[in-house]
């Protein structure tokens, strides 16, 4: 198989993991409360530090259009935050950059294919986290206090306390996953296999 195919291939089995999480109520965005809480950026950084930022951008994209679909399929009072294009596909995308970028330069200096991973897998949650938890400050900030039942408090306060709760619990999740699976894939392309 040559490395177009196999490319291919990895982001078809990759695209349709993202598929069931985003299909399967409760395994890609895990409700808490008003809002979901995801764990569907995880595929999206095993390809980007596998394939590099290129397919892992292709898998953002399609990160962000289920993201998009599952707002308006399955929808939250808060789902209108990612019916907007903006915030539901552009952190989505930046994921597969970053993460791919990140695990580029890291493994230059570290030389380590599972510590690189690791961090870069921090880069891509939080790149997620930051970018969709920024664009709802800046685009929505007082309507999702009001839909979220905080109206009247800092809009910058609360979505920082999602991003440090939420978030870092996404993140620590996303590094214990991606680690031994992205360390086994990397071995696999090494060896022509994936």
């Amino acid at each position: 198989m040559n490395n177009k195919t196999q490319n291919i291939t990895l982001l078809g089995i990759l695209t349709s993991i993202i598929i069931i999480m985003t299909a399967v109520p409760g395994i890609g965005f895990i409700p808490i409360g008003l809002v979901n809480a995801t764990i569907i950026h995880v595929p999206v950084i095993i390809l980007a530090i596998v394939k590099g930022p290129k397919m892992g951008a292709i898998i953002g994209l399609i990160f962000g259009l289920s993201s998009m679909a599952n707002a308006f399929l399955r929808p939250t009072p808060a789902s209108f935050l990612f019916m907007n294009p903006i915030i539901a596909i552009g952190p989505r995308v930046l994921i597969g950059i970053f993460s791919g970028y990140s695990f580029i330069f890291i493994k230059k200096l570290l030389k380590n294919d599972s510590i690189s991973a690791g961090l870069a897998a921090g880069i891509g949650s939080m790149t997620n986290t930051a970018g969709v938890l920024g664009l709802i400050y800046i685009i929505y900030a007082q309507r999702y206090l009001e839909v979220t039942n905080r109206a009247g408090q800092n809009a910058f306060n609360v979505l920082l306390g999602i991003a440090g709760g939420q978030g870092i619990i996404e993140m620590l999740v996303c590094i214990a996953i991606v680690i031994p699976v992205a360390t086994i894939l990397l071995k696999l392309d090494k060896r022509g296999i994936l």
